[in-house]
């Protein structure tokens, strides 16, 4: 893996159909099992995602967002409430609604999120020695879209877009970003990608690409990889577990990664949806076969966004996320 050389693919087709609701007190594989399903239908349905927009976003848009608290959801939750498409970001628990002003509506579903519990537990081997061991116990809980919901929410539904969209060579937010996490980037040659044995990215010339967001999607996409070194978030040795295919499930954290991260820095991202079969039906494969897969890839890819912007954004205090989730969903 040392060796690979880790290229951009072309923009992947993601995520249009998302079934809502699953059955209460689903067991632990039960619940790794259906939220698989419902990616790999995704995958398979070959749709446009949520995340890859224009520039003609309103400020209601964006990554789905807590209604309650104004932060984003991470991880598996990001992926599953941006295959429903909706163009406001905003979601909320039937009570995080009511809280707010809101009413959802009668026979409305709910979207079904994944709650992440960390669990300890110790007990004492044969030698009277105690250990301990810790891990993620799910649980299922609904989520109602602001479309779903009547009531004075009129702050979360302003859709008004800009009298004009911008027009840029060098985006400064995008260029800050970039820079501040100290890459060595190189530029020159025909190709993209990013070198883990002597970790460094290249990079066409600027004036190669077409138009500006084409160039930050793919420096975004190999910029994902370039956390993942072993000297950041080595991430890399982590996949091993996927054997033969440990490549494509690192092309796929890249993928989700740097739409992730386009979408926070508030970059527009390319419609080009050309030649991705080949990739699509090798992360199926992935996925269908390894119903935790989905898990690793999804806080893969926040875990690295996180990375990235650590580098240039003030450092916040710690958050125990199950706790936050169970108070402001």
């Amino acid at each position: 893996m040392a060796a690979a050389y880790f290229t951009t693919s072309v923009p992947v087709r993601l995520f249009n159909q998302l079934s809502t609701g699953i059955t209460a007190m689903l067991s632990q594989s039960a619940i790794r099992e259906d939220v698989t399903n419902r990616v790999v239908a995704a995958l398979q349905s070959g749709a446009v995602p949520f995340w890859r927009q224009t520039w003609t976003k309103s400020e209601n848009s964006g990554t789905p967002t807590s209604a309650v608290s104004g932060k984003p959801y991470r991880g598996i939750n990001r992926i599953l409430l941006s295959l429903l498409g909706h163009e406001s970001k905003w979601f909320a628990t039937y009570a995080g609604w009511r809280s707010l002003g809101g009413q959802v509506r009668r026979h409305e579903r709910g979207v079904t999120a994944i709650l992440y519990k960390p669990v300890t537990k110790k007990k004492v081997n044969d030698d009277g020695e105690e250990e301990q061991s810790s891990f993620a116990f799910m649980k299922t809980f609904s989520l109602f879209h602001i479309s779903q919901v009547d009531g004075d929410l009129s702050r979360f539904r302003d859709t008004k877009k800009p009298d004009s969209e911008p027009t840029f060579v060098d985006y400064g937010p995008a260029e800050d970003v970039f820079a501040a996490t100290g890459a060595d980037l190189r530029f020159g040659g025909g190709r993209a990608f990013y070198s883990p044995s002597s970790d460094f990215i290249q990079m066409p010339q600027k004036s190669a690409f077409q138009q500006a967001h084409e160039y930050y999607g793919v420096l975004a996409h190999e910029t994902v990889h370039w956390s993942g070194h072993e000297s950041r978030l080595n991430r890399l040795k982590k996949f091993a577990r996927f054997g033969d295919e440990s490549y494509a499930v690192e092309e796929l954290v890249a993928e989700l990664g740097a739409a992730y991260l386009v979408n926070e820095i508030g970059l527009p991202q390319s419609d080009d949806l050309s030649n991705v079969v080949n990739y699509l039906s090798h992360w199926v494969k992935v996925l269908q076969r390894d119903h935790t897969a989905i898990f690793s890839v999804a806080a893969s890819s926040s875990a690295a966004v996180d990375h990235i912007l650590e580098y240039s954004r003030p450092k916040e205090e710690p958050v125990d996320e199950s706790q936050e989730a169970m108070v402001t969903v």
